[in-house]
């Protein structure tokens, strides 16, 4: 009879521990994965300074946090380009993402679309001027310098340029005086317009109403002389691996809201929105298009 730490031995319990390894490794992704959900981690596209993106998302993480049951970290990123690379490489679960950097992380890595506001489905840009341009309507921006938000806004830069070239035959990269500049965020391009560095710029029109309401700049040197027709804009966006119960979660963390609480009111007002309805992946496709045909995305 062997003795269980003979030489005879070792090689069943070698082949044993092989297979057990075997028989666990279609398992591993799916144990880190459970692993990994035990934090959410949510990011979205600087579009504001960094102060106001901080008030809005604390109300909004602890709701989340309170919902889903797991520890929920906000990963702020640098620039638009950064949120899209953190959803693509699972840095991030979630980002709040414009209409255009969705179509860019979908078309990167896969994203697929949650949830949206409801304000999302016919959202709108404006023109605003310095008011000493003497501009009063966008036909007679040719020539005056201006200012887009981010090069991968939706409705600081994509929209704002596929509108003056299609309602106002206006090339952004010929017509101007200069180069357009990049402002880098909505509430940066009024302060662009207001302090005389360009002539007009475009911008998000919930950040320029919201400006407005808060007299944040000197209006008597910017006004607004055109709001340009709907489009899709912002989405909470999922990576593309994350379980489908995690998704349908954190849905429901948005689409449960209700106005008539003084909490998840708080929430919303902060969201700058009514409700949240879901988002599908063809709400997105005129974006693409328009995306591809001002050689924005490749």
């Amino acid at each position: 009879m062997s003795h269980p730490s003979s030489p005879s031995v070792r090689p069943r319990r070698t082949t044993l521990a092989a297979l057990a390894a075997l028989a666990l490794a279609p398992l591993l992704p799916a144990i880190a994965q459970a692993q990994a959900q035990d934090v959410i981690r949510v990011s979205g596209i600087p579009d504001e300074n960094p102060t106001e993106l901080a008030r809005k998302y604390q109300p909004l993480i602890d709701h989340l946090q309170k919902h889903l049951g797991v520890k929920v970290v906000y990963v702020p990123v640098i620039d638009y380009g950064a949120a899209v690379s953190a959803l693509a490489a699972g840095k991030v679960d979630f980002a709040w993402l414009g209409g255009f950097t969705f179509v860019q992380a979908r078309v990167l890595a896969g994203a697929r679309p949650v949830v949206m506001r409801d304000i999302d489905r016919e959202f709108h840009s404006v023109f605003i001027v310095n008011t000493a341009s003497g501009i009063s309507k966008p036909e007679e921006l040719r020539g005056k310098s201006f200012a887009f938000g981010a090069k991968s806004s939706t409705s600081g830069h994509l929209f704002p340029r596929h509108f003056l070239s299609t309602r106002f035959h206006i090339d952004a990269d010929k017509d101007f005086a200069g180069a357009p500049i990049y402002s880098g965020a909505h509430d940066a391009t009024v302060k662009m317009v207001e302090s005389g560095k360009v002539q007009a710029g475009a911008l998000n029109i919930e950040v320029w109403n919201r400006l407005v309401a808060g007299d944040k700049f000197d209006k008597t040197k910017v006004k607004a002389i055109w709001t340009t027709p709907a489009f899709v804009d912002y989405v909470w966006a999922a990576r593309k691996d994350l379980p489908p119960a995690t998704v349908q979660k954190f849905a429901n963390a948005f689409m449960t809201l209700e106005a008539s609480d003084p909490a998840d009111q708080a929430v919303m007002a902060l969201q700058g929105a009514k409700r949240f309805v879901p988002a599908k992946g063809e709400d997105f496709d005129v974006i693409e298009q328009v995306g591809r045909s001002t050689g924005l995305l490749k």
